[in-house]
Parts: C-alpha cells; structure tokens; sequence
C-alpha cells in the first residue's frame, strides 16, 4: 500500500513538473525573464536592411534633384533616371509584401541601387547640359 501510494505521488509529481516545463517552453521565455522572439535577428537585419535602402534611394533623389537643378541633367535624362528610382522602389515594395526583405531581396536591390548610382554620375558628368551655350533659363 505504502509502495503504490508513493508511485502514484511520484508519478503526479512528475506529471506536474512536465506540465509546467511544457507551459514554460510554450511561453517562449528567456533566461533574463523577458520574452524571447526567435526571429529577433532577422527582424533587426530586415530593419537594418530597410533603413540602408531608403537612405540610398534618398541620397540618389537628391542627386538627381542637384543635377535638374544646376542643368547637368537634360530633361530626357532627369525623366529616365525618375523612371529608374521608381522602377526600384516598385521593386522594393514587391519585396516587402510579405513584411520582410531577406538577405536575396535585400542584394537584388542593392544591385539595382549600384546600377542606378552608376547611370546618375553617367548621366551628370557626360558633358550634356539642359541650358546649351550658357543661355541660362528662360525665365528668371
């Protein structure tokens, strides 16, 4: 009697224990005490990814602002590098549908941001100039 009753204790003991290692695992937390993501490094390289990309895309907007501005850029180049940021950024968004740029995505656009960077210097330093003859604007 006194063996059956300390097998059954044992075993609820056991039962108990695997129960609160199974809610414990179940609730994902770490050892600091704070909830662990198991995504957490890709969700800060997404991040990283992101805020490389826009900085890049706004350093050539603003490129390509400089060269309208100052008449490095014709009108025909100024319209073909505006279509290629916007075929990058269609691209982006395409991308990030799913809430996430992966390391592929991620060296696809940059590839496509390296090929845009090359056409804008290209473009800016070919010796084309929007006013030809230095006749300035048309209206001041």
């Amino acid at each position: 009697m006194k063996n059956s009753l300390m097998k059954t204790a044992l075993g609820m003991l056991m039962l108990g224990s695997l129960g609160l290692a199974a809610t414990g695992a179940q609730a994902d937390w770490g050892r600091d005490g704070h909830a662990y993501r198991q995504d957490q490094h890709a969700y800060r390289q997404n991040l990283a990814f992101n805020r490389q990309i826009d900085a890049r895309q706004a350093r050539q907007m603003e490129r390509i602002r400089a060269g309208r501005h100052d008449g490095s850029l014709t009108r025909h180049e100024f319209r073909n590098l505006m279509h290629e940021q916007h075929e990058i950024h269609a691209m982006e968004r395409h991308f990030r549908a799913d809430g996430v740029i992966d390391a592929r995505e991620f060296r696809r656009l940059d590839h496509a941001l390296d090929r845009a960077s090359h056409d804008i210097r290209a473009e800016r330093h070919d010796r084309q100039a929007r006013y030809a003859n230095n006749t300035g604007p048309r209206f001041n």
